[in-house]
């Protein structure tokens, strides 16, 4: 195949025929028992090489039309399969029996960028309050925060029952529910540090997620584990 494009040739290891596709692009397709999938290295509206997927799934009884694009620099067949089989994974029931590197692509979702960070982001140290609990909590934490002469740390911890929070050392306890957290996280507050000034939903997160404390809908501010 003469197209340099690296994920066409990864499919092409995985099983995918170099041919025209249905719009007459040269390309390669792989055929399920109910698709003929076609991919083709193309420019979208935005610049950007990609690769193209696209085809109908055609069961008899319903259809399916799919239209997704992968990156086009796919060097590695498993990195290849793993964008492929979850670009197709709201058909998956419509396309079995499932070849061999489609199953091993759905093993390897963490190779999807955007997969690895939802997952990193389920997996966040979190807790959830109840807001007629979170309410007298932001007015204590407020004052506390107003007493305060320059920059402080303030810490949070969660033991998967009670949330504590370490301020001006004084401890402001709240009973939550979720999952007890790895470590405490400090976050360095001043007066000038803002609190949310309402909250809208009838239970309140707390979580750490990516470097960032929030309360609500509100980054606190950058943090660190602490033992």
């Amino acid at each position: 195949m003469s197209d340099p494009c690296p994920t066409l040739h990864s499919l092409i290891a995985l099983g995918f025929e170099p041919r025209k596709t249905q719009a007459g692009l040269e390309g390669v397709g792989y055929r399920f028992v109910h698709l003929d999938l076609d991919a083709v290295h193309v420019t979208n509206m935005y610049g950007r090489n990609v690769v193209l997927l696209s085809g109908v799934v055609d069961t008899g009884r319903t259809l399916g039309l799919i239209e997704d694009q992968i990156p086009d620099d796919l060097a590695s067949d498993l990195e290849a399969a793993a964008w492929v089989s979850y670009a197709l994974k709201p058909y998956r029931s419509k396309l079995e029996p499932l070849p061999d590197w489609f199953v091993e692509g759905e093993r390897h979702w963490d190779l999807v960028p955007f997969v690895q960070k939802q997952r990193a982001y389920s997996a966040r140290p979190k807790c959830y309050i109840d807001r007629d609990y979170c309410r007298p909590l932001r007015r204590n934490l407020l004052e506390e925060l107003s007493w305060l002469d320059g920059e402080t740390k303030m810490t949070f911890s969660f033991d998967g029952r009670v949330l504590s929070i370490v301020l001006n050392e004084r401890v402001h306890e709240v009973v939550a529910s979720g999952d007890s957290w790895p470590s405490s996280y400090q976050v360095v507050v001043s007066p000038e540090t803002k609190l949310p000034t309402r909250f809208n939903s009838s239970r309140v997160e707390v979580s750490v997620f990516e470097g960032y404390m929030s309360l609500g809908r509100l980054r606190l501010g950058p943090c660190e584990p602490v033992a």
